[in-house]
């Protein structure tokens, strides 16, 4: 008898080994055959239809996280469920904290930006084994902000979770002048940090919408109206560690990129790894752009922002 063509024990495998939980070997055992053919009639059972392993999504965005992974070749998406303000906020840093504990390697640089999910990304690290890491800020401080929103500060909370180094930025995000940047820069401590900034193994940006009115750079008091009006002009749709990108992720408005004390938009595509954290309507061009531009290579995000992504709404 041709054991893989009897339908009859095809089903019978299939009810012993899906229904009733035995291993491959009490099958084997059982039956009198080998536990390869086991293993071989469980596939020709799939194969013919006789099991149809279905997985139930509800719950998890699974399939939307791969329809963004092909289309813009991310190798991770993470989608959270979405809601308003500082819950969706919490979410997206829950988010990527998982990631970063899942992935960050010992021996490793890891490159931090700023912003109000950022900082919350060290509350929901919990128990992470002791790393041989550096946490590195990737901009300077950003206006009378709460500090804790600053890459200094959330690069010390990481580094502390993990019982890792950590290296400061001691300058601003952004300055009057391309003159007094120059001299910022000509400081040695502070031209290294940057430096080493540019070549981390990982990075956590926020993504930034920079004319939304209730966006925290706004908030800072860096800008004039007449700097406002700058970017408005420039087609401004977001930015990254300061640093500000039209609708396809091309780096505009000179007139204040060059006034910004951080690693450079190249320098980021440059990472191996991008996380890219950022949700909600405000947000949405912002991603897009982002992700048009190439400087992502793991978005986090809200299945509202992903559904808009995948065009879907």
């Amino acid at each position: 008898m041709n054991i893989s063509r009897d339908r009859r024990l095809l089903i019978k495998i299939a009810h012993m080994y899906y229904d009733e939980n035995k291993t491959q070997q009490e099958i084997a055992d059982r039956l009198g055959i080998s536990r390869p053919s086991v293993s071989r009639l469980l596939a020709r059972a799939r194969e013919e239809g006789v099991v149809e392993i279905k997985i139930n999504y509800e719950g998890s965005f699974a399939k939307l996280e791969e329809i963004l992974e092909k289309r813009f070749g991310l190798k991770e998406v993470i989608i959270t469920p979405y809601e308003e303000g500082e819950g969706l906020k919490r979410m997206l840093a829950e988010a990527a904290a998982e990631f970063l504990v899942r992935n960050i390697k010992d021996k490793s640089l890891v490159g931090v930006s700023w912003g109000t999910v950022l900082r919350h990304v060290p509350e929901y690290i919990k128990n992470a084994p002791a790393l041989d890491v550096t946490f590195v800020p990737m901009v300077g401080g950003v206006g009378q902000s709460s500090m804790d929103v600053h890459s200094n500060q959330i690069v010390m909370n990481l580094a502390k979770r993990f019982g890792a180094k950590w290296m400061l930025l001691h300058a601003p995000a952004m300055v009057e002048s391309v003159e007094v940047k120059n001299i910022l820069l000509s400081d040695k401590n502070i031209a290294r940090v940057l430096e080493t900034a540019s070549r981390v193994d990982m990075a956590l940006v926020s993504i930034g919408s920079p004319l939304d009115p209730n966006a925290t750079m706004l908030e800072t008091g860096y800008f004039s109206k007449k700097e406002l009006e700058l970017l408005k002009k420039s087609g401004a749709r977001g930015d990254m560690c300061s640093r500000f990108f039209d609708e396809e992720g091309r780096p505009c408005c000179p007139e204040l990129n060059d006034r910004v004390i951080a690693v450079t938009l190249e320098d980021v595509k440059r990472i191996p790894v991008v996380v890219g954290i950022a949700g909600g309507p405000a947000k949405m061009e912002a991603v897009l752009a982002a992700l048009k531009g190439g400087y992502l290579k793991v978005l986090v995000t809200d299945e509202r922002t992903a559904r808009y992504l995948a065009g879907l709404e």
